[in-house]
C-alpha cells in the first residue's frame, strides 16, 4: 500500500473511533485514495502486457486494424501498431529478416514502457507475419485474425510462379534488389500491379520461403499461446488454409480458436472482445 493510501486508511480509522468530525475536503481525499487502493488491488495487469498489432496486405495502421488497436489500448494494454513492409505505401520494400527487426524495435519500446509479456496480433498478411515472428523470437502469445498470405496454396503457386522463378534467377546472379514485376492478389477479387525487390518476392511468395504457414505452425515455440480468430463469412479457401495451419501447430503451443461473425475485412473489429479476453489470460 502506498504512503498516501496508508494515511487515508489511518485517518478514517482514527476519526471513526474518536468520532471526530472530519472536514469534507479530507473525507473526499480519503475516499478517492481508498478507491485507488481498491483499483490497484483488483485491476488486471493489462498494463503489463505489450501488444503489437500488425495490419494486413496493402493496409496501414489507421486502416482495418485501427479499431482493434484503439480498443485494446482503452482496455489498458500497451499497444503499438507499426506500418509494415506489406502496406499499401511500402509494397514489400523489405523482406522477412527486416520485418522481424522492425517488430523487434517496437517490442523493445513496449518493454521500456513496462511490458512484462508480449503478444503479437496480426490480421491477414499480418497474421502470417505474427506466426513467423513467433518462430524467430520469444513471445507469450500470437493472435491470428483471418490469416492470409499462403505461398504454399494452389492459388499462390499458380499466380506467382513466374515471379518467383525470375526472383530466384536474379538472386542467384547477385541481384537481390532488382525489381520483379507481377500482379499481386488480395481478398475480394482485388489485384494490383507491383514492382518488388527480388529478395522480397522470395520471402513473401516462394512456397519454400519464410511465409509457409504450415512449416511455421510446426515451429511455434514451447508455451506460446496461439489464438485463431476465424471469420464465419471468410472465403472457403482461406477457411481451409487457416484450419490446416491451426492443425499443424506445434504440440508445445497453447492453441485456442474462436469464430467471429464477420467477413475477412471486418474481422479485426469483430475480434476485439475475444482478443482482449484472451490477452488477459496470458
Amino acid at each position: 500500500m502506498t504512503p498516501f493510501a496508508l494515511w487515508a486508511v489511518n485517518n478514517l480509522t482514527l476519526h471513526s473511533r474518536a468520532k471526530i468530525p472530519m472536514k469534507p475536503s479530507r473525507w473526499l481525499l480519503a475516499f478517492v485514495l481508498l478507491i485507488g487502493v481498491g483499483l490497484s488491488v483488483n485491476a488486471p495487469a493489462a498494463d503489463k502486457i505489450g501488444v503489437v498489432v500488425l495490419h494486413g496486405k496493402w493496409g496501414s495502421p489507421d486502416g482495418h486494424t485501427s479499431g482493434l488497436a484503439n480498443f485494446l489500448a482503452g482496455e489498458g494494454f500497451l499497444v503499438v501498431s507499426p506500418e509494415m513492409p506489406w502496406s499499401g505505401r511500402r509494397t514489400y520494400d523489405k523482406g522477412a529478416d527486416a520485418f522481424v527487426a522492425e517488430i523487434d524495435v517496437v517490442v523493445a519500446e513496449l518493454r521500456t514502457k513496462g511490458a512484462k509479456k508480449i503478444a503479437v496480433i496480426g490480421h491477414s498478411q499480418g497474421a502470417s507475419a505474427a506466426l513467423y515472428y513467433s518462430t524467430q523470437r520469444q513471445v507469450n502469445g500470437i493472435a491470428l485474425i483471418a490469416p492470409g498470405g499462403y505461398p504454399q496454396s494452389r492459388t499462390f503457386l499458380e499466380n506467382y510462379a513466374a515471379a518467383v522463378a525470375e526472383a530466384r534467377a536474379l538472386v542467384g546472379q547477385g541481384k537481390a534488389d532488382a525489381p520483379v514485376a507481377f500482379t499481386d492478389l488480395n481478398t475480394g477479387n482485388r489485384n494490383r500491379g507491383m514492382r518488388v525487390p527480388a529478395r522480397s518476392v522470395l520471402d513473401y511468395f516462394d512456397p519454400e520461403g519464410p511465409m509457409n504457414s504450415y512449416q511455421n505452425a510446426a515451429r511455434v515455440k514451447t508455451g506460446v499461446a496461439v489464438l485463431l480468430a476465424a471469420p464465419k463469412r471468410e472465403s472457403e479457401g482461406l477457411k481451409r488454409l487457416s484450419n490446416e495451419t491451426y492443425e499443424k501447430l506445434s504440440g508445445n503451443a497453447k492453441p485456442s480458436r474462436v469464430e467471429i461473425d464477420a467477413d475477412h475485412l471486418q474481422a479485426p473489429d469483430a475480434a476485439k472482445e475475444p482478443v482482449s479476453e484472451w490477452l488477459k489470460r496470458l
